[in-house]
């Protein structure tokens, strides 16, 4: 467990409503992968609304796992917040982190339709090499020339070689975000670009990083592609610059499965598979614990 210069012991969700469910899912897989890092571990989950119900609810999956979480009711700045193409407004709400931690603490920000298969202490170690964050390029949209991210690039000036990162999963240092502006300037696109956003915080966060950002190992941020390309949603067209195969492969060392596209197991949309039958695992867990629950409501 890292703690003594200043290494990140603090976790962060952010969700609505409807994503519930599968943070609890995502809980679970953490208390079982990680046993040992849960003990320490501080979890806060960002909202701006949940129903009464919903929190009693998270509350009660926290204390059965023993999970030390704090729910913190947030506001985005007031501006429009482009939801096309199965978006929320909640997927903009890590960009309010930097200017929530201010006690010299990096964060990692794990998105909610994950599950966690690995030891994050070695994620928590890794250096940011003077980076104000860290991620994984994206295996969909590995550079901005390609894939569906940032439409209109080229007229943004940016290169199409440029990588682009995945946001499911940051390793923040918020004292270095705030120095360089990196999150209000992402916020500060969004308001003036929207016509360029189409992979919602994500594209302006890629705007406003530019090439300076920490590349992450992919298994800190794998997608369950055996799965994902046998839906309507995913194409792979970027096999020049990774092979199809290796991305798959990873699948099964992953530390970390992030169950993105429209695909949610939860809603029983992705795929049979491993991958699915991993998620499946995990939801029934979750759904017998509230049995539990349910006779004490």
């Amino acid at each position: 467990m890292p703690s003594n210069d200043g290494e990140a012991t603090r976790l962060v969700f952010a969700i609505d409503e409807s994503y519930s469910l599968p943070l609890t899912v995502a809980w679970h897989s953490l208390r079982v992968s990680n046993s040992e890092l849960t003990d320490r571990l501080s979890i806060d989950v960002l909202y701006e609304e949940l129903s009464p119900p919903t929190i009693e609810r998270l509350w009660w999956h926290a204390e059965l796992l023993g999970l030390r979480v704090r729910l913190r009711p947030v506001r985005l700045e007031p501006i429009r917040y482009p939801t096309a193409f199965g978006g929320a407004q909640a997927n903009y709400l890590r960009l309010v982190i930097p200017e929530l931690y201010l006690d010299g603490e990096r964060i990692l920000y794990l998105d909610a339709d994950l599950v966690v298969r690995g030891d994050l202490r070695a994620l928590f170690d890794t250096g940011l090499d003077g980076r104000p964050i860290a991620a994984v390029r994206d295996p969909l949209n590995p550079v901005v020339g390609r894939g569906r991210a940032l439409p209109g690039w080229s007229k943004l000036g940016i290169p199409p070689e440029q990588e682009y990162f995945n946001s499911g999963v940051l390793l923040i240092d918020p004292a270095r975000c705030r120095e360089e502006r990196l999150f209000a300037r992402a916020v500060e696109f969004i308001a003036a670009h929207p016509e360029h956003i189409r992979l919602w915080d994500q594209d302006a966060l890629n705007w406003a990083a530019a090439d300076q950002w920490k590349r992450l190992d992919p298994r800190w941020n794998a997608f369950p592609l055996s799965a994902l390309l046998r839906t309507p949603w995913v194409r792979y067209t970027t096999e020049d610059l990774v092979p199809l195969q290796d991305l798959v492969r990873l699948e099964e060392t992953a530390a970390v499965l992030h169950f993105a596209s429209p695909a949610k197991p939860w809603k029983n949309l992705l795929p049979d598979g491993p991958a699915a039958d991993a998620y499946r695992a995990l939801l029934t867990a979750v759904r017998d614990a509230e049995l539990g629950f349910t006779a004490t409501a």
